[in-house]
Order: structure tokens, then sequence, then C-alpha cells
């Protein structure tokens, strides 16, 4: 493969186009940080930009680096220019950069994916294999940026709700999406529970199931927990191992989802504060992992994937 013989340079701030796709997945979190670097230090990172047209050049990489600069009254950045010149390779260059970076996010890959095949006829394995990923993992980032309603794409910028429930909130009509998210948030639910309602959703048949699992999901995941238990041949008495071990599961599952949330969006202050408490949730989790890995392999094979609520299919 020939090798591009990029430039680095300094560019003048208003020459640089903002990417929408990036943007779309930049958190005023990650402005944030690198105005702190900006105003001590300026801008000692360098972005990375398409070859120019009409004398401007689109950002491929350093969105919130970029508009760091601009709100710290940076003029001139350094910058790496890239040789990519048609557009095809350029979205490409943007979509493997933001897979590896810190900034930009399953938003941002979905916006690139989907102009990706939409308007320039990239196949869905050709990116699979770009970005060593499936092809499922593709038109789930994709639909993402297709089908998920603009309130719920900000509680994914700002980190309240994970890309992972994300793609399952995205199966909903988007009219009911932000209601569900955010009461599915405040319910404390994890991805599997939110799957699991919205699969009831897209089989219930009645208005009256429809507004239960939008406007009061723990009360409609309670339901069905009910039904999955009674489905079950082991013991229901109240403090049977099997019921003491399915809440307490979904109970750590739950905090663990909400510790989580909350240290993406604490301020350096607070994540100081609670540094030893988070490393070892960190610690306790990768020994989770492990654990629970090797169960499931001994004694469920091929169940290592929680396949509908509380472990069990529906």
């Amino acid at each position: 493969m020939p090798m591009q013989m990029n430039e680095a340079c300094t560019l003048k701030t208003r020459q640089i186009i903002k990417n929408p796709a990036l943007t779309l997945g930049m958190s005023q979190k990650d402005v944030g940080k690198y105005k702190k670097v900006a105003t001590a230090y300026g801008n000692v990172a360098p972005v990375i930009v398409a070859a120019p047209v009409n004398g401007e050049y689109l950002i491929l990489e350093g969105s919130a680096r970029l508009e760091a600069c601009v709100q710290t009254g940076i003029k001139e950045i350094p910058v790496v220019k890239s040789r990519t010149s048609e557009e095809p390779e350029q979205l490409k260059l943007a979509l493997m950069l933001s897979s590896i970076q810190d900034e930009g996010g399953a938003l941002s890959e979905g916006a690139l994916i989907s102009r990706l095949i939409n308007e320039h006829g990239v196949a869905p394995r050709e990116l699979a294999n770009l970005l060593g990923k499936s092809k499922a993992w593709v038109s789930k980032r994709m639909s993402l940026a297709q089908n998920l309603a603009d309130g719920v794409k900000g509680m994914v910028t700002d980190g309240t709700l994970c890309p992972r429930s994300a793609e399952e909130v995205a199966k909903l009509p988007k009219d009911v999406q932000a209601e569900f998210a955010v009461n599915a948030v405040n319910s404390g639910l994890n991805k599997n529970e939110i799957s699991e309602l919205v699969q009831r959703y897209k089989n219930a048949s009645s208005d009256d199931a429809h507004r239960e699992i939008i406007k009061l999901p723990s009360e409609a995941l309670s339901k069905v927990i009910v039904r999955v238990r009674k489905k079950t041949a082991f013991n229901t008495g109240l403090n049977s191992p099997e019921r003491q071990l399915i809440s307490s599961a979904n109970y750590a599952a739950q905090m663990i989802f909400k510790a989580v949330n909350i240290a993406e969006n604490a301020d350096e202050k607070s994540l100081c504060a609670a540094r030893p408490q988070l490393i070892w949730l960190r610690d306790i989790a990768a020994e989770a992992d492990i654990t629970l890995n090797r169960l499931l392999s001994d004694y469920l094979p091929g169940e290592t994937e929680r396949a509908g609520v509380n472990g069990y299919d529906n």
C-alpha cells in the first residue's frame, strides 16, 4: 500500500470547516477538558484535516480541540493535512479515527457510516472489515444516525444513556423514544431490560400496554419478570437461592450502570474524591467477568449473552 505523504503545518481556525458528523458526537465535557489545556498552553495537539477545497479544510479528527481553541480565542492551530481528496476516503478516515479516539463516539460513527452507505454506496461488509467489526455492529451504529430521536441523541452525547441502550431505544417510534429513555434511565434500567421492554412494546397490541411501557417502565418490567418466573421450573419461595440470585444480579447491574453514568458526567474533583471506590468497582467488575464467563461456559454453554430479562428466554 502506497504511503500517504501528509503535511504538518499551521492554519487559521477560520479556514477549518466543522464536520457535522463529528460535531454530532462532540460533548461539552470534551470541549471543557481541552479548554483547560488551551488556556494554559495553547493547542499542543494538532487536528487532522482533509485536502483543501477553495482554501478551506474539512476537519477529520479533533473537533473538540478545535472548538476549545475557538472558544479560547486562539486564531491559529497546528494541523496535519491529509492527502485524501475524495469524499468517501475522507469519511472512511474520519470513521477510523473516531473509532480509536476518545472523542466522537457512537453517534459520530453512525453518522459517518450512514453517509458512506447511503450517499457513496459503500458496502456494510467493507466498513466492517475496515474497522474490524461485525456487520451487525455497523447496522446498529447506522441506526443511531437514522432512527434515534434528537432528544435521545443528546442523552448519548452527555453520557446519560449508553450507546448500546440507545441502539435498543432506536427501535421504538421516534415520538415516544425521548420519554421512554428518560423514564428508563431514571428507573436505573440496563441495556437488557430496555431491550426486553422495547420488544414488548413492539409485540403489544393495546394502547394501554404501550403507555405503561413508555411511562412506567419499571412497573411494566416487573410484570415481565413475574411471567418469566412462572415459566421457570425452580423454587419460587421468597428466600429461595434462585430468587436471591436474580434479585442480587438485577440490583448489581442497575447500580453499576448508575455509577458509571454518574462517573462519566462527574467533574475532576468528584472523580478524585471517589477514586478508591471506582478502582475497587473496576477490580470487582473484572473479577466478576472472569468468574461469570466460566460459570456460564460450564453450566450454560452457548448462553454467555443474556437472552432476556434476568437471564431467561421469554
